[in-house]
Protein backbone atom coordinates (compact mmCIF):
# COMPACT_ATOMS: atom_id res chain seq x y z
CA UNK A 1 0.00 0.00 0.00
CA UNK A 2 1.14 3.50 -0.70
CA UNK A 3 0.48 6.57 1.36
CA UNK A 4 -1.56 9.29 -0.29
CA UNK A 5 -0.66 12.91 0.32
CA UNK A 6 -3.32 14.68 2.34
CA UNK A 7 -4.53 17.92 0.74
CA UNK A 8 -4.88 19.71 4.05
CA UNK A 9 -2.19 20.73 6.51
CA UNK A 10 0.59 20.51 3.91
CA UNK A 11 3.89 21.95 5.05
CA UNK A 12 5.67 22.68 1.77
CA UNK A 13 8.95 24.49 2.30
CA UNK A 14 10.65 26.48 -0.40
CA UNK A 15 13.98 24.68 -0.14
CA UNK A 16 14.54 21.06 0.91
CA UNK A 17 17.76 19.09 1.38
CA UNK A 18 17.65 15.45 0.34
CA UNK A 19 18.71 12.87 2.89
CA UNK A 20 18.70 10.01 0.38
CA UNK A 21 18.82 9.46 -3.38
CA UNK A 22 15.90 10.70 -5.45
CA UNK A 23 14.15 9.12 -8.44
CA UNK A 24 16.00 11.40 -10.86
CA UNK A 25 19.16 10.38 -12.68
CA UNK A 26 20.81 13.58 -11.39
CA UNK A 27 23.22 13.74 -8.46
CA UNK A 28 20.91 16.13 -6.62
CA UNK A 29 21.21 17.30 -3.06
CA UNK A 30 18.75 20.22 -2.86
CA UNK A 31 15.27 20.85 -4.21
CA UNK A 32 13.65 24.25 -4.65
CA UNK A 33 9.87 24.45 -4.77
CA UNK A 34 8.97 26.94 -7.53
CA UNK A 35 5.27 26.14 -7.59
CA UNK A 36 2.88 24.10 -5.48
CA UNK A 37 -0.92 24.00 -5.58
CA UNK A 38 -2.37 22.33 -2.45
CA UNK A 39 -5.74 21.79 -4.16
CA UNK A 40 -4.43 19.84 -7.17
CA UNK A 41 -1.04 18.81 -5.71
CA UNK A 42 0.64 20.15 -8.86
CA UNK A 43 4.27 21.18 -8.42
CA UNK A 44 7.45 22.42 -10.10
CA UNK A 45 10.72 21.58 -8.36
CA UNK A 46 14.24 22.62 -9.32
CA UNK A 47 16.89 20.07 -8.38
CA UNK A 48 20.41 21.28 -7.53
CA UNK A 49 23.67 19.55 -6.68
CA UNK A 50 25.89 20.22 -3.65
CA UNK A 51 27.50 23.18 -5.45
CA UNK A 52 24.00 24.65 -5.92
CA UNK A 53 24.16 24.15 -9.70
CA UNK A 54 20.84 23.30 -11.35
CA UNK A 55 20.62 19.71 -12.57
CA UNK A 56 17.08 19.95 -13.89
CA UNK A 57 13.39 20.44 -13.14
CA UNK A 58 10.64 17.98 -12.20
CA UNK A 59 6.93 18.73 -12.65
CA UNK A 60 3.77 16.94 -11.61
CA UNK A 61 1.88 14.73 -14.03
CA UNK A 62 -1.02 17.20 -13.93
CA UNK A 63 1.16 20.06 -15.14
CA UNK A 64 2.89 17.85 -17.71
CA UNK A 65 -0.50 17.00 -19.22
CA UNK A 66 -1.22 20.72 -19.65
CA UNK A 67 1.84 21.21 -21.86
CA UNK A 68 1.73 20.89 -25.66
CA UNK A 69 2.32 17.28 -26.65
CA UNK A 70 5.85 17.87 -27.95
CA UNK A 71 6.89 19.20 -24.52
CA UNK A 72 4.90 16.72 -22.41
CA UNK A 73 7.37 15.14 -20.03
CA UNK A 74 8.16 15.09 -16.30
CA UNK A 75 11.89 15.95 -16.32
CA UNK A 76 13.41 19.04 -17.90
CA UNK A 77 17.01 20.07 -18.49
CA UNK A 78 18.27 23.39 -17.07
CA UNK A 79 18.20 24.92 -20.58
CA UNK A 80 14.45 24.24 -20.73
CA UNK A 81 13.61 26.37 -17.67
CA UNK A 82 11.80 29.02 -19.74
CA UNK A 83 9.09 26.45 -20.54
CA UNK A 84 8.30 26.17 -16.84
CA UNK A 85 8.60 29.78 -15.73
CA UNK A 86 4.96 30.91 -15.93
CA UNK A 87 2.94 33.51 -14.10
CA UNK A 88 1.60 30.91 -11.66
CA UNK A 89 5.16 30.14 -10.58
CA UNK A 90 5.88 33.83 -10.02
CA UNK A 91 2.61 34.08 -8.11
CA UNK A 92 3.56 31.20 -5.84
CA UNK A 93 7.02 32.57 -5.07
CA UNK A 94 5.53 36.00 -4.33
CA UNK A 95 2.89 34.50 -2.02
CA UNK A 96 3.17 34.05 1.73
CA UNK A 97 4.09 30.39 1.13
CA UNK A 98 7.69 31.43 0.42
CA UNK A 99 9.29 33.40 3.23
CA UNK A 100 11.04 36.63 2.12
CA UNK A 101 14.08 35.98 4.28
CA UNK A 102 14.47 32.40 3.07
CA UNK A 103 14.27 33.52 -0.57
CA UNK A 104 16.90 36.21 -0.03
CA UNK A 105 19.21 33.78 1.79
CA UNK A 106 19.00 31.32 -1.11
CA UNK A 107 19.36 33.77 -4.02
CA UNK A 108 21.09 36.76 -2.44
CA UNK A 109 18.44 39.19 -3.65
CA UNK A 110 14.93 40.08 -2.53
CA UNK A 111 11.86 38.74 -4.31
CA UNK A 112 11.11 42.28 -5.46
CA UNK A 113 14.53 42.60 -7.14
CA UNK A 114 14.48 39.06 -8.56
CA UNK A 115 11.14 39.64 -10.34
CA UNK A 116 11.59 43.33 -11.19
CA UNK A 117 11.31 44.55 -14.77
CA UNK A 118 14.96 45.65 -14.62
CA UNK A 119 16.13 42.16 -13.56
CA UNK A 120 14.04 40.52 -16.29
CA UNK A 121 15.52 42.90 -18.90
CA UNK A 122 19.04 42.05 -17.69
CA UNK A 123 18.25 38.34 -17.80
CA UNK A 124 16.83 38.68 -21.32
CA UNK A 125 20.00 40.42 -22.49
CA UNK A 126 22.11 37.59 -21.07
CA UNK A 127 19.96 34.94 -22.79
CA UNK A 128 20.29 36.74 -26.12
CA UNK A 129 24.10 36.62 -25.79
CA UNK A 130 24.09 32.81 -25.61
Amino acid sequence: MTKKTQKRDLQITFIHQFKRATRTAWPDKLRLCWYFNPETLDYVYEHKNEQFVTNGFVISDGLANQLPEEFRKKYFEPSERCLLFELQIVGFINSDEVDDGEFENVFGVTKHRYFSAEAIDEWTEQVELL
